[in-house]
C-alpha cells in the first residue's frame, strides 16, 4: 500500500472510532441527564425524550403527524404481559391503518439497566415494525411515567430476579400530541380496533 493509501486508511479508521465513541457518549448522556417535560396542557401525557433502539434519541416531535399509542413496561415484563399487548395493538392498527402511515406504538422500557439499544431493537423486531422502543435514566422515567399516569413497579421473579409491571392502558395521543383517551392493554385485537376507530372518529373534523 502506498503512503497516501495508508494515510487514508488511518484517517478512515479514526473517523469510525470517533463515530463509535460519539454513539456511546450519546447513549450515556441520554441515560444520565433528565429533561424538562411539557404536558402541552394535557391532563395525561405530553412531551418525551428517550434513547431509542439505535442508540440515538427520539422525542414526541419525531412522530408528529401520527397517532401515538404509548405503553410502559420492559422486555422482562411481569406476567409476560407486554408482548401479547403489543402484538394485539399492532394487529388492531393493521386493521384500522392498513397503510401503516398514521399510527405508531411507543414502548417505554422501565428497565434501562437491562434494556439497552440492542435488546430494545431485537425485541421490537420480534413484534412489529410499528413498535418503537426506548428508555431513559430511572429518574427521567419516573417523571415520564408520572406524566402518563403509568405505575412504576418492580416485581420479584424466580427466573429473571425481577420484572417490571406493564402499565394497564395504552395512552392515546393524537397527531398534535393531544391526549385522546386510553385503551385497555389487556383487551383483544377486536376490542382495541373498535376503541381506536371510536377515538379517531371523535377526533375527526365535522363535515
Amino acid at each position: 500500500m502506498t503512503p497516501a493509501g495508508k494515510r487514508i486508511t488511518l484517517i478512515s479508521v479514526g473517523i469510525l472510532a470517533l463515530a463509535g465513541v460519539g454513539s456511546l457518549l450519546a447513549t450515556e448522556l441520554a441515560l444520565k441527564h433528565s429533561i424538562t417535560l411539557n404536558s402541552y396542557g394535557n391532563p395525561v401525557g405530553g412531551s418525551f425524550r428517550l434513547m431509542d433502539a439505535t442508540t440515538g434519541t427520539m422525542t414526541d416531535k419525531s412522530f408528529q403527524g401520527r397517532w401515538m399509542l404509548v405503553l410502559f413496561g420492559a422486555t422482562h415484563c411481569g406476567q409476560d404481559a407486554c408482548t401479547p399487548a403489543l402484538q394485539a395493538m399492532s394487529a388492531a392498527m393493521d386493521e384500522v391503518d392498513p397503510g401503516k402511515r398514521k399510527m405508531v406504538i411507543i414502548f417505554v422500557s422501565l428497565d434501562p439497566d437491562r434494556d439497552d439499544a440492542q435488546r430494545l431493537r431485537q425485541y421490537g423486531e420480534t413484534i412489529s415494525p410499528r413498535v418503537v422502543a426506548g428508555t431513559a435514566a430511572p429518574f427521567a422515567l419516573a417523571d415520564l411515567a408520572k406524566e402518563y399516569h403509568a405505575p412504576v413497579e418492580k416485581m420479584t421473579d424466580p427466573e429473571w430476579d425481577y420484572v417490571m409491571r406493564m402499565s394497564p392502558q395504552f395512552v392515546v395521543m393524537d397527531p398534535q400530541t393531544r391526549y385522546r383517551g386510553t385503551i385497555d392493554a389487556q383487551a383483544d385485537k377486536a376490542s382495541m380496533a373498535a376503541s381506536l376507530r371510536q377515538i379517531m372518529a371523535a377526533d375527526a373534523p365535522a363535515p
